[in-house]
């Protein structure tokens, strides 16, 4: 039997899911239960159509724009999507991570214009949820993400359009930039490199540069500290987040 595919407007991502997806979810779920497994494989994954790249899930990351000084107009903010791929000669919780996509820009409106754009063009709106929200930091430009909300909240699609913003893992340690950087830097280390650029170079320039601080640093590297410390894309055997009722 073919896969079911499901693909928005404008979009270069596909859901893809088995027709008999409850009874895959179902075997998958009475495995994990009887070999002692914490966690399980989502039945359902995204393709892209521009490379056919398989990805378990899709995550997206802000670091806004840095302070403004007398000296320094500060550093650029920065967006970027990020894909978990679904490879088959790498177990689950150890695939790596793909960044599909990023943008900078020093105006924070600019900014959310990107957000939008790019998680429209990756998936969002496949399954609820998917790039809604951002990793980044929650207490940063908190009005002009509530206008921005309120007007796409208006469309009539409710709170489903908004953009949110979560902390990544750890976000609140005093050393928070540190930890970040060194995740990101561990995360390309060869030989155990989980993380690739892709076409993405604005992020690769900014370490070859590294300054302290840097928004796009932060995002990046807040993501990929997140992703390595949880198998986020994968379910919970007892607590499963994947339901008969959601759509496939």
């Amino acid at each position: 039997m073919s896969n079911r595919i499901s693909l928005t407007e404008g979009c270069k991502i596909e859901k893809v899911s088995f027709p008999d997806a409850w009874q895959t979810h179902q075997a998958r779920l009475d495995e994990a239960i009887v070999t002692g497994r914490p966690m399980m494989e989502r039945p359902f994954h995204y393709r892209n159509t521009e490379n056919g790249q398989l990805y378990h899930d899709l995550y997206a990351c802000v670091g806004w724009p840095s302070e403004v000084s007398d000296k320094d107009a500060g550093r650029p903010g920065y967006v970027a999507i990020v894909g978990v791929l679904k490879l088959k000669t790498i177990p689950i919780d150890k695939t790596p991570f793909q960044l599909l996509a990023e943008a900078e820009n020093r105006d924070v409106p600019t900014l959310l214009d990107k957000v939008l754009e790019l998680r429209q063009e990756y998936g969002f709106g496949l399954y609820p949820g998917l790039l809604q929200t951002l990793f980044g930091d929650p207490e940063r430009y908190i009005t002009i993400l509530a206008l921005l909300n309120e007007d796409l909240m208006k469309d009539g699609k409710g709170e489903k359009m908004a953009i949110l913003v979560a902390p990544p893992d750890d976000f609140y340690d005093i050393k928070v930039f540190d930890n970040y950087a060194r995740s990101l830097r561990s995360s390309l280390m060869p030989g155990r490199q989980r993380l690739y650029y892709g076409n993405c170079n604005i992020i690769k320039n900014r370490l070859s540069e590294f300054k302290r601080d840097d928004p796009a640093v932060y995002a990046v590297g807040g993501m990929a500290h997140s992703l390595l410390s949880r198998t986020m894309w994968m379910d919970q055997v007892r607590e499963s987040a994947w339901t008969i009722d959601d759509p496939v």
